[in-house]
Parts: structure tokens; sequence; C-alpha cells
């Protein structure tokens, strides 16, 4: 519930390259933005010079709502705590062994990634479960006090804790983690505190994960609080959760591994929010920004949700077993530098030149070119600069770079090169949703693609012509669509529970105490967190799989399972969502539960999307004409329009420029854009025949 003084809403997302915010008054309905460079050195900093943007007065502030990348970066960079782990006897070299698979099967260098935690610092103790969780031996508190000693002489600052079977019986992981804590300094990271599913090596990395991160993002998240404290906030701090929901600062402290994805998946949160308004029925989320593209599938206006994610990648990373948005990164962002490998082919990305330098075109002291520089360099970009036009463009330092470093090498016109750069972005990033969507079941024709990000809009439409999606969505603050997602996102608690039984002889009274025990659990910690929210959400789903299959399908579970209907309606929805994912389903397969879920949403207050509908009433004129290159036409004459001005109902013809304060779209030859009620640019891709068979003189019309 708000309070009368606290009448406005913050989300701040915190990129590689710009930290974005919104602030939405609830009292007005007004929403104000800030965009400004990222400060690596001191990320707090860029937070409030983007709050001194807006004039935000923190005293009136119920949620601010933050995306961070402290904590994916901390384990990326390898810049975390130094980490040791205690686990049962004979697992100490669980991190290494992993799954005994090799994904990347044909590369005879194949290597992964070190741990996190080297093997002198792993310790084995003698306290035991069997699979049922029952005792086989007890604690042994002298033993832990032995290995306490030897940690602290060598300087150890986090303790990550997996022991055998703690997901069925966590008795012992929390005898051990009240010893550590209270004999200690010691960031203490327990697996079951973090997963209560089975798979031992998942559960031992995604606590050695979280104890890395932790001292790191415990000093972020303490000095960040007592800043805007001192600032004047009065309401909470809240931060993105790879979930898609968010959670308090202290519990984020406690399990910052939760956050890996926090910035990226607020995107996703914001399009999901937006199909159910427009009733579409299914989406892919595609933004862009200056270091990364990020896509997600919105199916049934629902955030596809994993169980593992992988930080580094899956051919090489490490396992974490938390929830997480189902979202697939490429390293294609505005930033991603476009440069000659040593056999002279043109490649882009993922190295990135971030906020320091930039682009070249920033002219903060970047050398070599990016997707931005193309795009500058090919006349896309404002003639007015970025920002509003705070932030110039130097358009020829951009075409310099470019062919010094690429065209002049190969003896290739520059804007040859300018345009075989985007063709590359375009295609590295098609990929990314042509996995997220073809090789997980689903027709990307039958999908609208939903665009955001500072750089998103600049491609949306090759994206979708490579894919043959019919329409695209550009939303209205594209290049603030992930602050905006936060201010959209609940505080979400996820539990689940192993759960190993077969279907058919599954006792339905136990399945549902389970789900009721579980229910309770998350309402407690609801009420630990935010005890003055009112109004809460409680979905239930099962993974379930064939038996004899080792991965499952995770199905949304009846209410009330006690029912007798409970498991065919399971074991019907079960067969469509296989048979959707795979092309096939056997309906007299023998079926097997393996984990229950529960996801609780306390539902805090949101701003409306309705205080984005169009103000103007008379149909926007441009603001100017600039050549701009085209595959399609060439260089032709492209109109310029500012995209507040815009009315409802407004249609127009590309190619054409529309440019805001973070981001600017381009509607390429052949596509035709208009403006709906709620402010959306909706874009109608023609196909590749029709664009090929278009004549350049056609190019450029004039919006009605």
């Amino acid at each position: 519930m708000r309070s009368d003084d606290q009448s406005i809403s913050v989300g701040v997302d915190v990129g590689g390259t710009f930290t974005d915010l919104v602030v939405y008054d609830a009292r007005t309905s007004e929403v104000r933005t800030a965009k400004v460079l990222t400060t690596p050195r001191d990320i707090p900093a860029g937070i409030f010079q983007s709050f001194d943007q807006v004039s935000a007065k923190l005293s009136e502030a119920q949620y601010v709502k933050h995306g961070t990348t402290t904590a994916i970066n901390t384990a990326l960079e390898r810049s975390g705590a130094k980490t040791a782990l205690i686990t049962t006897r004979g697992f100490r070299d669980i991190l290494e062994l992993g799954r005994g698979n090799r994904p990347d099967s044909f590369n005879l260098f194949y290597q992964r990634l070190p741990p996190l935690v080297p093997r002198d610092l792993r310790f084995e103790i003698s306290a035991r479960m069997d699979g049922q969780g029952n005792e086989i031996a007890p604690v042994l508190f002298d033993e832990l006090d032995g290995i306490l000693r030897e940690l602290t002489a060598q300087g150890v600052e986090a303790i990550a804790v997996c022991l055998l079977h703690a997901y069925r019986n966590p008795q012992h992981e929390r005898a051990v983690g009240e010893h550590l804590r209270s004999r200690s300094s010691h960031f203490v990271s327990l697996s079951h505190e973090l997963s209560r599913e089975w798979r031992e090596h998942e559960r031992t990395s995604t606590a050695v994960a979280n104890a890395y991160v932790g001292p790191r993002m415990e000093r972020y998240l303490e000095s960040l609080q007592a800043r805007l404290t001192k600032a004047g906030l009065g309401g909470t701090l809240l931060l993105m959760e790879s979930n898609g929901g968010v959670m308090t600062g202290e519990l984020a402290a406690q399990h910052p591994v939760y956050l890996l994805e926090s910035g990226p998946v607020a995107g996703a949160v914001a399009a999901a929010a937006l199909t159910r308004k427009l009733g579409y029925d299914n989406a892919i989320s595609f933004d862009m920004g200056g270091t990364t593209a990020k896509c997600t599938l919105i199916n049934k206006g629902r955030i596809e949700i994993a169980d593992i994610y992988y930080v580094g990648g899956y051919e090489q990373g490490y396992p974490v077993q938390v929830p997480v948005v189902d979202i697939i990164e490429v390293g294609a962002g505005g930033g991603s530098i476009a440069y000659l490998d040593p056999a002279g082919s043109l490649k882009v990305g993922p190295r990135s030149a971030g906020a320091e330098p930039g682009p070249v075109c920033y002219g903060r002291g970047g050398t070599e070119p990016t997707i931005t520089d193309a795009n500058a360099a090919l006349g896309r970009l404002a003639p007015s600069g970025l920002l509003g036009g705070e932030m110039a463009l130097d358009t020829e330092a951009a075409k310099r770079a470019i062919h010094d470093k690429i065209a002049a090498p190969l003896g290739l016109p520059d804007v040859q090169i300018a345009s075989g750069i985007i063709r590359l972005a375009v295609v590295t990033m098609s990929a990314a949703v042509r996995r997220i969507s073809i090789e997980r079941g689903h027709d990307p024709r039958d999908f609208v693609l939903i665009v955001s990000g500072g750089a998103g809009p600049l491609h949306a439409s090759a994206i979708a012509r490579e894919l043959s999606i019919p329409t695209v969505l550009v939303p209205p603050l594209p290049g603030h669509f992930s602050a905006w997602g936060m201010l959209l996102a609940d505080i979400r608690f996820d539990n689940a529970q192993t759960y190993i039984a077969d279907l058919e002889t599954a006792d339905n009274l136990d399945i549902e105490a389970q789900f009721r025990s579980m229910e309770e659990a998350a309402r407690k910690r609801l009420r630990d967190a935010a005890p003055r929210l009112e109004t809460i959400e409680i979905s239930r789903f099962i993974d379930v799989r064939y038996a004899g299959q080792e991965h499952t399908v995770r199905v949304p579970a009846p209410r009330g399972f006690s029912s007798a209907d409970a498991k065919a309606v399971l074991h019907k929805t079960f067969m469509e969502m296989y048979a959707q994912r795979y092309g096939h389903a056997d309906p007299r397969g023998k079926l097997q539960l393996v984990t229950l879920r529960v996801v609780l949403d306390g539902l805090v207050d949101k701003p409306r999307l309705e205080s984005f509908r169009p103000k103007a009433t008379a149909p926007a004129k441009p603001v100017a004409t600039r050549q701009a290159f085209f595959d399609e036409s060439g260089w032709v004459d492209c109109p310029v329009y500012q995209r507040e001005a815009f009315a409802a109902g407004q249609k127009f013809a590309g190619p054409t420029i529309v440019v805001e304060t973070g981001s600017t779209t381009v509607i390429a030859p052949g596509d035709r854009g208009e403006i709906d009620d709620l402010g959306n640019l909706i874009i109608h891709v023609a196909s590749r025949h029709t664009v090929s068979d278009r004549q350049p003189e056609k190019a450029g019309a004039e919006a009605q």
C-alpha cells in the first residue's frame, strides 16, 4: 500500500553502456525519464546523476526498483571473493566432474572454465544423509572448527556449503551454517536456501556462485542503500530478480545469485504486460542495448521460465539452479566492435566498446568502429545526435574509423563495409530469435516482435524480415523499456521441491499437502519482506517427464490437486506442451512427476500503460530530411520525425527515421508504420520478395 506522501515509483536499469531511469507519479500519471552513460568505477554515481537529471525527490518514492549487472559481471570477470566449499566426504571434486559430458564434442581444444573454488579450498566433512533424508552420520563440530581455522588463515571471504541430499532434508546444512555464522564473519551460502531440487552438481555450483559474488554484492547494496537513505529515500529498495519479479535489498544481499540476469529480464516483463494489454497471444521480446542483445519468448501472455542458467554459456560455463527467465543473449549491441580477424574476414562482436570509451562517434576516445558507428555512417541516426541532442555525434570520425580499420585493408567502399557490419549484426541477432522460437517448436511468423533498447528499433525491420515476422511493435520509451518493466514487476518468491513419483500411482492428497506447505512458506517470506502488501497471486507447476527420460516439461498444475480429475488434466496439458515442443507425444507413455513448484507474487502498485497515449491531435510533420543508405534503395532522402509529435492513428511509409530521447527507429523501404491508441509504433514488415521488387524512386513516402 502507498502512503499519501509517497506517490512516485522509480525504475533504474544499469547497463554496460547506459544507465536508464524512469519515474512514474501515480497522482498525475506523469512519466519522466533520464539516460546517462554508465559510470563503471562508481555505479551509484551514474544512478544519482540520472536522479538529478529528472529532479526526482526520493522522499516521495514508494519504491526504487533496480536492475544491476554487478553480479553477472563479477562471475564472468572472475573478480569475486576468495571462496571455499564444504561438502560431503567423497564429493570434493564435483565441480570439475560435473555431468561428465562434453557439450562441444568436435572441438579438439575444448576446455571448461576453471572452477570458482580451487581444489585446495574444498573441504569434506563426515556428516551424511541418505536419499530419503535419514541421517547416516551426524555433524561433527570439532571437524568444522578445524576447517574454519584453516579458512581464516588462508584469508577466505566466503564459504559455500552443499551437503548430499540437503534438498530432501536440510537439517545438517542448517547446523553447519549456524555454526559457521556464529563463529566467523564469513559470507556463508547454503545450497538448500537457494534450491530445494536434486542434482548435486548443479546445487553445489549454485551455492558456490552465490558465495563467490556475495561479498561484493553485499558491499554494493549496503553502499547503495546508505546513499539512498542519505538522499532521503523513505520507501523500499527492491532488486530485479532473474525470475521476472523483485526482491528486497536485504534478501538480495543474502542471495545475489538470484540477480544474475537482473537487468535483461525487465524488458521481458514489460513486453508481457504489453501483450496482455493489447490482446496478443504470442510475442518475442527483443532488447538490444549498448553491449548485448537479448530475446525472450512470451507464450499466451506468460514469460517462459527455465530452472537452470549457465554463467558463461552452456558449453563452458557454470550451472546455476535458480528460476530464470528463459533468455537468449548474444554479444551484438550498439557498442559491439567490428574488426578483421587474422584471416581477413569481417567480424562483429562480442567485444564491446562499452561506456568507456564507447563508439568512435561519441567522441570519448574510442578508436574501433562499432555497430553504432556503422549506423551513423549510413545516415540512420538523428542529425541532432543522441539523448535529444545532448550527445552530439561525430559522424566523420565514425566514417574514418570504418575506412582505416576495415574498408582500406579490404579495398572495399566505406558504405559497403558499414552496410556489411549491420547485415552481420542482423544475422547474429536473428539467430538468437531463431533459437528462442524455432528451436523451441514455435513458428516466429505467428508472433509479434516487441523491440526495445536504445539500438533495437534501428534493426527491428531487418530482423523481422530475416525471419518472416510480419509485425514489429516499438513501445513508447523503447530506450527505457527495461527500467519501465521494473515498475511493472511484483515481489516474487519461487519455491520448488523435488518430488519423484509416477503420475499413475501418485498420492493426490500428499501432493496437495506439499503444495499447501510450500505456499505457506512463500506467504511467510512475503510477510517478512513486505508486510504491507495485501494482494497476492499463487501459481502452481509440476515438472513432468516420460519415465526413463532425463529432462522435464514444466506444466501448470490444477488448483486443488486433491480433485478426482487433477491427474487427467495434468496428463492432457503435458501431452499438448510436449507435442508443441518436440513435434510428437505418446499418450500411452508412462509419466513421472519430478518437481513441485509454487510461484507467489505480491502485487505492487503499477503504472498504467494509458499514461503513454499520444497527446498530439494533428498529424506530425518531418522535422528534417537527411540522406540515409539502405541496401534496397541506395542513398535516399529520408524524412525524420519526432516520436512525441505523432498522433494516434497516424500512418506513414518507409524509409522513415523516428527519433526520441532514448532511441531511434528506422522504418525501411517497403515497410509501413502506424501509431496505435497507446502510443505504440507498429511496423508492418514487407516480405523479402516485396522489398527486392521495390523501385528506389518510390522510397521516402510522406506521412499521412
